[in-house]
């Protein structure tokens, strides 16, 4: 039975200027018959270590491709966080949600040999601890949106979903689960892409003070510090047309062939990685000579690849993947180490020679969605030193 509140996420009004994040004017509270699902791979640091960060962004990109093509046609607000992800949706919908978050549990143990904690609390549960979910929109231009949330409800919700008791209750563990044909849409097929300058960092910063309004301050803070260091946003934009380029490593398309072909033989996913390498001279081909059929402008379609990427975003956390210099860099953290000093933030550094992307493509015109990340780990290897500075 559908809700009234289902379409709660599409109707909300969105904001273009990424720098209105902190106002919560733009954010309001999640319905009271919305549930919370947090996505991440366990041991995804031992798993970058080793050089797995590729399978781990997929995994991670995989759990919300597989949401949201259970809910279609319905809109709900999701956000990718290097080793898992975040979503809302409404508990109308539970029922065929749960399938394919099992599903993609099980694709990422059989494919990956990955581990994908999948848990679920209701905003009621949150809530009733105290705790909240304000849920915005920033929508920069008419084909992409990216969800934002604001207040503290997320860090309970991944608090009782990490509780390591055996029977902890929010834990999906096992039931029914679809097929590989949820996974649809799922791409990953290009290099990682150099840095335009000296180096990639991925940037996690939480405001600690207890103000809201304080904390907003904060944020517009850290914000100003970055254009003060960086300048305009086309200048640390960590992606540029001229440094996409499709891959040919049958290594790095082994990760959307085991995706896609999830539950099948070995003879269809080799029959998908050759498809891959069929389709990489096609596109080549298209856009390098700016192919226009009926449904796209290939010619156009790196330009809006760029602008449909999710370098920049906020999950109760400003979440950034920006290119600059090292010395740039060094600045940076020598004021982010100052506010930490004064009790202000907590936040996590980690720099790489290149950035690495994960896609969702529903059409290859306007409606494709790319998760951007560090390489080498990104925002996981930053999790970590933000981690290490709250305790």
């Amino acid at each position: 039975m559908l809700s009234k509140t289902n379409h709660f996420y599409e109707l909300i009004a969105g904001f273009s200027d990424f720098s209105e994040f902190p106002n919560a004017k733009w954010y309001q509270p999640l319905p009271e018959d919305w549930c919370v699902v947090i996505t991440d791979v366990r041991g995804s640091t031992k798993a970058i270590e080793q050089g797995r960060y590729k399978q781990v962004n997929g995994v991670g990109v995989a759990s919300i491709v597989a949401l949201i093509n259970a809910v279609k046609p319905l809109k709900v607000p999701y956000v990718f966080g290097g080793d898992g992800a975040t979503a809302c949706f409404p508990l109308s919908v539970l029922d065929i949600v749960k399938p394919a978050l099992v599903a993609s549990k099980k694709m990422s143990l059989e494919q990956f040999d990955l581990e994908l904690r999948v848990g679920i609390v209701h905003i009621t549960e949150i809530r009733g601890q105290g705790y909240d979910v304000l849920l915005g929109k920033h929508q920069p231009h008419l084909y992409y949106q990216q969800a934002m949330f604001l207040g503290d409800g997320l860090g309970c919700a991944e608090k009782l979903i990490k509780d390591p008791d055996p029977g902890n209750p929010y834990l999906i563990r096992e039931g029914l689960r679809a097929d590989s044909k949820i996974f649809e849409g799922f791409e990953c097929r290009w290099n990682e892409i150099p840095s335009p300058h000296e180096e990639n960092i991925a940037i996690l910063v939480q405001a600690l003070d207890d103000n809201a309004e304080q904390e907003d301050r904060i944020y517009a803070q850290v914000l100003e510090q970055v254009g003060r260091i960086y300048g305009e946003e086309s200048q640390y934009h960590p992606l540029s047309e001229e440094k996409l380029s499709l891959t040919r490593s049958s290594r790095l398309l082994s990760v959307e062939a085991g995706i896609r072909t999830a539950f099948q033989s070995s003879w269809k996913r080799l029959k998908y990685l050759l498809k891959l390498q069929v389709l990489r001279l096609v596109g080549i081909w298209f856009m390098t000579h700016a192919v226009q059929n009926d449904t796209t402008n290939w010619g156009e379609y790196k330009q809006n690849l760029i602008v449909n990427t999710d370098y920049r975003k906020f999950d109760e956390l400003l979440r950034m993947v920006i290119s600059g210099t090292k010395v740039q860099r060094q600045q940076l953290r020598s004021i982010l180490e100052d506010y930490r000093d004064k009790g202000k933030i907590v936040f996590g550094i980690h720099e790489a020679p290149s950035a690495l992307i994960t896609c969702i493509v529903t059409n290859y015109d306007k409606d494709h969605v790319h998760f951007l990340d560090g390489a080498d780990g990104g925002y996981a290897m930053a999790a970590r030193e933000m981690k290490q500075q709250l305790k």
